[in-house]
């Protein structure tokens, strides 16, 4: 089982060992790894990890990565990728749709990918039919300045076709090497593998998550020879480049995983991403046969070299013309707090945020200019913007939760994913994100507390961490209902806390309010109808919204027998931990304060047939409680109901507790009155 500690401890380890490698420097045609593919590839072995339920099956997925000399006086990483698929049933027909990411800006920079083959193989009368891929069928698209996407989708796939693709990326670009997950999240793999081989002048840390063993995890050490051309010194008229052969100690692994299920869905976790088995790769420095260079290999080198590189804190500098001209045409408040405020509700309504990146791609003064940009553009703007105006404001790094966990422990950039700001005023800290323009000064939206977050400062940079545990989200919700010759009519009214308040402000930002009450009404159903709705401080970002609309329960008049539930709209309808058991813990995105109040003036000529009871039950002990008092007293009926969870995160030690927790709550919320005509 996956708990909160082990999630902590993700190792961060040296790679050290591999097997042999089946390239040589230089591409040429990539090795088929798959072997031939056989009519008897097309009957499944037995094997638990498929099911009824089972749309494809992963048959084969191998990876490669190994180094070759380049033209820049270094060396460059070939990742071979190959892949066979059985498709079981048209719900898997979009795994026949590959698309491949290339990092660079320009064509003579970008990744290079090469030797894309594709076929789909049908069993016909016993033969094996292959439709093969076109090469004039692989398409390309910018999907921003820095990242290009290829893309292609195998022919002539069937119910019960076997695909097949393989594809090479050259990259100059190996701070990062390609991760590798030999586990899907929809799909079950027979066997995953991946082979590295790394000459000694490059060094990793490597990164291991999941749960299921290695079939082969093994190492050695070899000898590369490698090719390199370094430019000529462009001072130097006609002067040759230099080819040099550099050989070197290589460092090699192989992993392969056999039999790996599909992980599934779960209700409450923050992404499978940070369970499935996966390996991936940072480099931590190198060795250019004098002296060794640290690459980012501490929070301090990390934190310096961010601070100064153009595409994060250096673009502060760079810019800082651009940024004071703006910051001019701010107004000052009457203190340092309107200040802020006035500097981060201008960023916030005024820049129109279009996308996650947190790096600034070209310049700031173009994000000004355009009145848009990233997270990473607009936060470090919010920063700059801050600090003209006297204020000590300073980037934070975090991951949101869609995104995965980071180490603490280690720089892994790859796996942060956001930019927020972190603002002292006198003895108070304040976190703001103005590329979310429904959020409040001081409020950071649901998906950015997901543990460590990394401040980076000139003076006192550092972690900090945003555990879901410790929003405490509140909500009151009252309902008044009567009887009326059309039935039974009440108001409805609620006031949530400030993160559902902002999930509210977000659909309305979206769809409008009508089409909000229009959802409500959906909910309903034909057997009630609402109306006069309304929500109030929807554009006071810093406080709550209050919901309200008048409904009609539809009766037949003068009915014998009136059934109703007396929570309405806040209901628990089932219970979200349907599963008997689990291995993963549950995360909700916060803690859950629920107060539901409801009174009903009885009737003429209607008595109690059926009432619930009142109950109450705790969870863990202090970690939270259910709680339902019901009381009929002087014609009206009064009942207060409240759900309690102290805590966000539960490991899956507590999931049993939980599930038979909620289903007591589902039980007893599902409960009807019955009034009865005398």
């Amino acid at each position: 089982m996956i708990n909160r500690k082990s999630i902590a401890a993700l190792a961060v380890l040296c790679l050290c060992l591999s097997v042999l490698h089946p390239f040589a420097q230089g591409l040429g045609k990539a090795k088929h790894m798959l072997g031939k593919l056989t009519a008897a590839d097309f009957t499944l072995p037995a094997t638990t990890i498929v099911d009824s339920n089972t749309n494809a099956v992963t048959l084969a997925d191998l990876g490669d990565v190994h180094f070759i000399g380049d033209k820049r006086g270094w060396f460059s990483y070939v990742y071979v990728r190959q892949t066979r698929i059985k498709i079981l049933n048209k719900k898997a027909f979009d795994l026949a749709t590959v698309k491949v990411d290339l990092y660079g800006e320009s064509d003579e920079d970008r990744d290079k990918l090469s030797n894309v083959t594709a076929s789909a193989w049908n069993l016909e009368n016993g033969q094996l039919q292959e439709t093969k891929l076109e090469p004039k069928d692989v398409y390309t698209s910018k999907t921003n300045k820095r990242w290009t996407e290829a893309k292609f989708s195998v022919p002539g796939v069937k119910e019960g076709s076997i695909l097949e693709y393989t594809y090479t990326i050259v990259s100059q670009y190996n701070f990062d090497l390609p991760s590798w997950k030999f586990q899907s999240e929809r799909y079950p793999c027979l066997s995953s593998e991946y082979h590295v081989e790394i000459p000694t002048t490059l060094n990793y840390v490597l990164v291991r998550q999941g749960v299921h063993p290695y079939a082969v995890d093994k190492g050695s050490t070899g000898n590369g020879t490698y090719f390199v051309t370094e430019k000529a010194d462009g001072a130097s008229m006609g002067a040759p480049d230099h080819d040099y052969t550099v050989s070197a100690i290589t460092v090699k692994h192989d992993w392969v995983m056999k039999n790996i299920p599909a992980f599934g869905t779960e209700h409450y976790l923050t992404t499978p991403d940070n369970y499935i088995d996966e390996i991936s790769f940072q480099l931590s420095s190198t060795y250019n046969g004098v002296e060794s260079t640290a690459h980012m290999n501490t929070w301090a080198k990390a934190t310096e070299e961010l601070l100064t590189g153009s595409q994060f804190g250096g673009a502060l500098n760079d810019d800082d013309e651009a940024i004071t001209g703006l910051a001019d045409k701010i107004p000052e408040g009457s203190s340092s707090t309107a200040t802020a405020k006035a500097v981060y509700y201008y960023v916030s309504q005024h820049f129109t945020c279009i996308g996650h990146d947190k790096y600034v791609r070209t310049n700031l003064r173009d994000v000004i200019r355009n009145n848009s940009g990233t997270v990473g553009e607009i936060n470090l703007l919010l920063t700059g913007l801050l600090r003209k105006k006297g204020l000590a404001a300073d980037p934070v790094l975090l991951s949101t939760r869609e995104h995965g966990f980071n180490l603490a422990s280690y720089p892994m950039l790859e796996k942060l994913n956001y930019v927020i700001v972190r603002l002292h005023l006198g003895d108070k800290v304040y976190y703001l994100d103005a590329a979310r323009p429904d959020l409040g000064f001081g409020t950071l939206a649901p998906d950015c507390y997901n543990g460590h977050a990394r401040i980076i400062s000139k003076t006192d940079s550092g972690s900090v961490y945003f555990w879901a545990d410790s929003l405490k989200e509140r909500k009151v919700t009252m309902v008044l209902m009567s009887g009326t010759d059309k039935g039974l009519t009440g108001t409805w009214q609620s006031s949530p806390g400030m993160l559902e308040s902002y999930n509210v402000r977000r659909k309305i930002a979206e769809h409008g309010q009508d089409q909000f009450f229009k959802d409500i009404q959906t909910s309903w159903g034909d057997d009630a109808e609402i109306s006069d709705g309304g929500i109030d401080s929807v554009d006071r970002l810093e406080e709550p919204v209050k919901i309200h609309y008048d409904f009609l329960l539809k009766q037949q008049p003068g009915a014998p027998v009136l059934y109703f539930y007396p929570i309405m709209g806040d209901e628990w309808h089932t219970n979200p931990f349907m599963a008997a058991e689990r291995k993963y813990p549950v995360e909700m995105y916060y803690t859950i304060d629920q107060t539901y109040i409801f009174s009903l003036m009885i009737p003429d000529g209607y008595v109690v047939d059926e009432l619930p009871k009142s109950a109450k039950v705790a969870f863990n002990g202090d970690q939270g409680y259910f709680e339902y008092l019901i009381v009929n007293q002087g014609g009206q009926i009064q009942l207060r109901c409240r759900v309690r969870l102290n805590k966000a995160w539960f490991g899956a030690e507590d999931y049993s507790t939980l599930r038979d927790f909620f289903g007591f709550i589902v039980k007893k919320e599902n409960e009807q009155i019955v009034l009865k005509k005398q």
